[in-house]
């Protein structure tokens, strides 16, 4: 039989060894048995079985928490910020050999239109692509001090560059007022030049008053004479040169001038310049504005012979509206559109540049040499006369001149497409029908290729269908019988 104090003893030795085993594990990180000490600095002053070492460790991990939380703070902030897609990707290389350079010049939407026309002549060596873009310009206000104007800047940019074609996209920051630079004003009259100035205006006769018109509304001319009243004479000469809102007449008139400005400083480089139109955006509102700019735009520039180039309709789904993706170049479904629904992705800029490509080609081909064929037989000597019979017949060429079929006699300075109508092709008219037309040549009458119906008469195998029917043949009237004269009558009877 156990004793009592045996099983006490046995119990108190299994418990003091399940404590044992429970303790060293958790002073197993403080202290290392058997060896040394760890590091005595993750010590805290408390030191020794109370855990200091740990509040001293759970201290340094709440400093490195809050560096964590701060840093994760800013990256929200980073990613809940407006991301700016203004700004494409920059040039991926140069082509110092090239040849042709295409300049781009507009806002942030050139700079996209430039990065796709990039991507688009990435593979031919001889054409560039020169970024003369800025991105938050206009044609209302080229820079924050409006000491520059595009008219001028495009002058300067053609004398450095020398380019080859010329392509604007511009037009997303001039929804705003526009307010006309006021000219500097006369000298003040009590100085010598105000005096000078004054004298002769003195002599001069005072032109009567002209007649106000009392048929008039009086809403109009009320309003327009107490304001006119009310107003000095520099605030009179301020309101002749706006503010005026966008949409209203004035305000499109003073546009207009500025689009012809432009127009002028482009085509004074003696190269190809094409206006490419601004797409939709996501809000109703922007895209109902950029339609009435693109119609300014369309009617400008066929007026002045350059060639537009609308890319309304590619970026825009069946119902006409705004959309995000839609098929690219290649007719594969991508998204064109940045997160602000208002710029490009890569595959958005890549269609767009395809518009302004087509253009450019056709510019390419109208500009390429003819290509020189050999001839059949010996070379005739530069003096010698063109004579027929064989030996004129034996230096011909074996073939024709390669003359493309849609091709047309155009100035250098012009693309196809422009509002000048072109001369007529040198190619044959009925090719051209066929080939650049699609339309349908009839075949002459008894071809075998003609299938008329009805047949005519003398190849139609069926008798009645030749035969004219009874209801539209004719009927010949009877002829009619003279009259016998008198003197025959009279011997007869």
């Amino acid at each position: 039989m156990v004793s009592p104090f045996k099983s006490r003893g046995f119990l108190a030795a299994a418990a003091f060894g399940v404590s044992l085993a429970l303790l060293l594990p958790a002073h197993a990180q403080f202290w290392d048995w058997g060896s040394r000490p760890q590091r005595q600095q993750d010590f805290s002053p408390l030191g020794g079985w109370f855990g200091g070492s740990q509040r001293g460790d759970r201290w340094e991990g709440g400093g490195r928490e809050r560096e964590r939380d701060r840093g994760r703070g800013e990256r929200d902030r980073e990613r809940d910020a407006p991301v700016d897609y203004s700004h494409a990707p920059g040039p991926s290389q140069k082509k110092p050999e090239a040849t042709t350079s295409i300049v781009v010049v507009g806002d942030a939407y050139a700079d996209w239109l430039a990065y796709g026309l990039e991507d688009a002549f990435s593979e031919n060596a001889e054409i560039a692509i020169v970024r003369k873009h800025r991105t938050d310009s206009g044609l209302i206000r080229y820079g924050a001090r409006g000491d520059s104007e595009w008219p001028q800047v495009a002058r300067e940019i053609i004398a450095a560059e020398k380019p080859k074609f010329l392509v604007i996209m511009i037009g997303n920051n001039d929804r705003q007022l526009i307010r006309e630079k006021i000219p500097p004003a006369a000298a003040q009259p009590g100085t010598a030049k105000g005096n000078a100035q004054q004298q002769p205006a003195a002599a001069a006769p005072v032109a009567p008053p002209p007649p106000v018109d009392f048929e008039q509304q009086p809403s109009e001319h009320s309003e327009a004479g107490e304001q006119s009243a009310h107003m000095t004479p520099a605030q009179m000469r301020q309101a002749n040169y706006g503010p005026w809102e966008f949409h209203t007449e004035k305000w499109e008139l003073a546009y207009i001038k500025r689009v012809d400005a432009t127009i002028t400083a482009l085509k004074s480089a003696r190269v190809p310049v094409l206006w490419v139109g601004l797409p939709s955006q996501r809000g109703t509102k922007a895209s109902a504005d950029l339609s009435y700019l693109n119609e300014i735009y369309r009617s400008r520039a066929e007026k002045a012979g350059i060639v537009y180039v609308d890319i309304w309709d590619g970026f825009v789904d069946e119902a006409g509206q705004f959309s995000p993706q839609g098929p690219d170049y290649q007719g594969q479904i991508r998204r064109l559109r940045t997160g602000d629904g208002v710029y490009f992705t890569k595959f958005g800029a890549r269609k767009l540049a395809d518009y302004i490509k087509r253009e450019i080609d056709r510019g390419l081909a109208i500009r390429s040499v003819p290509v020189a064929l050999p001839v059949q037989g010996p070379q005739p000597a530069p003096n010698a006369k063109q004579g027929g019979g064989a030996a004129g017949s034996s230096q011909r060429p074996v073939a024709g001149p390669v003359v493309p079929l849609t091709s047309t006699s155009v100035s250098p300075e012009e693309l196809l497409g422009g509002s000048k109508a072109p001369p007529a092709p040198a190619t044959d008219g009925m090719a051209a029908r066929a080939l650049t037309k699609r339309e349908l040549l009839s075949a002459p009458r008894g071809r075998a290729d003609d299938f008329s119906w009805p047949r005519s008469g003398a190849d139609s195998a069926d008798p009645a269908a030749a035969e004219p029917t009874p209801a539209t043949t004719p009927v010949a009237a009877p002829p009619a019988t003279p009259a016998k004269p008198a003197r025959a009558t009279q011997r007869a009877r």
